[in-house]
């Protein structure tokens, strides 16, 4: 059956842990500031990251992947967007047209799927690719049918700066996406999970490492917070790795723009759990854009 494939559990795991991770980070914005926020994510997240490499390795007797040159060139590449995309994401909770540019942010799918094909050359199917563009057009629609506007409030946020930072964070995620499938496909081992994980701890200690010395030269007092407030910032760093540890073990198995797809799973969670458990009404806008994203879902789900 097509929802035990193991790449779609591990979407569905990844995109679950990935909401907790964004709710800590959202918490600890106001004590941590915006770079704070953002940095917590791969601070906390390193020690989880190798302490599964370490222990998969010591279970299974595996060597550790061997490393080329083109993996260090996407595995940087690939890290580095995903900073700046962090950091992009966080700064957009505190500006006025939110959900312009969350909804902008979520077009990262549909660019991936373009990325994907440039970089990689790996094209998904036409059922697929209506998959994603529903997708796509459902997360639009409910990122402006929760926030209430008024049709010219609406095609003036399309327009915002809220929503050029948003669509440029969606770019810089696509990229960090296909770029980190490209790096752990470059190393050399017969172990796909050992390639995913091995990626992910690597590339996090590059993240602390770059982020982290930023901060101390423009941002120390932020730096300085991160340890200081660990005890609240520490469920970041563990929903992280372990979203990072789903996302990568998916992408090994699939194309990134399916499993970024599928992994919209989690809209429709929340969704759930606000109308039946906080009985919140949902009106026909969102009731629409619920069944395109299920749809979507679906689509991607037989077309991949």
């Amino acid at each position: 059956m097509i929802i035990l494939e193991w790449w779609v559990i591990a979407t569905i795991i990844a995109a679950l842990t990935q909401t907790l991770r964004s709710a800590v980070q959202r918490q600890m914005k106001p004590v941590l500031g915006d770079d704070g926020a953002s940095y917590i994510r791969f601070l906390y997240a390193l020690p989880f990251a190798w302490l599964v490499v370490i222990t998969y390795q010591q279970m299974t007797d595996i060597e550790l992947p061997t490393t080329t040159l083109w993996f260090w060139i996407w595995v940087v590449l690939a890290s580095m967007t995903q900073i700046i995309f962090t950091v992009l994401l966080i700064r957009i909770f505190s500006r006025r047209s939110f959900a312009a540019g969350t909804a902008f942010s979520k077009t990262e799918v549909l660019q991936a799927a373009i990325l994907e094909t440039i970089i990689l050359g790996v094209m998904v199917s036409l059922l697929t690719g209506l998959g994603i563009i529903f997708g796509v057009v459902a997360v639009v629609i409910l990122a402006f049918a929760k926030s209430a506007l008024t049709r010219a409030e609406i095609l003036k946020s399309c327009f915002s700066k809220t929503s050029a930072i948003g669509l440029a964070s969606g770019t810089f995620l696509g990229l960090a996406t296909v770029c980190y499938k490209a790096a752990a496909v470059s190393l050399i081992s017969n172990d796909l999970f050992m390639r995913a994980i091995y990626t992910g701890g690597i590339a996090t200690t590059i993240q602390v490492l770059v982020m982290g010395a930023w901060m101390l030269i423009f941002t120390r007092q932020q730096f300085v917070a991160c340890f200081i407030n660990w005890r609240g910032s520490i469920g970041a760093g563990f929903f992280g790795a372990v979203a990072t540890i789903g996302w990568f073990t998916a992408f090994m198995l699939q194309t990134v723009a399916s499993v970024r797809a599928v992994g919209q799973v989690e809209l429709l969670i929340t969704l759930a759990i606000s109308m039946l458990w906080f009985k919140e009404k949902t009106n026909l806008i969102e009731i629409i854009a619920i069944f395109l994203l299920t749809l979507s879902i679906v689509m991607v789900l037989l077309g991949s």
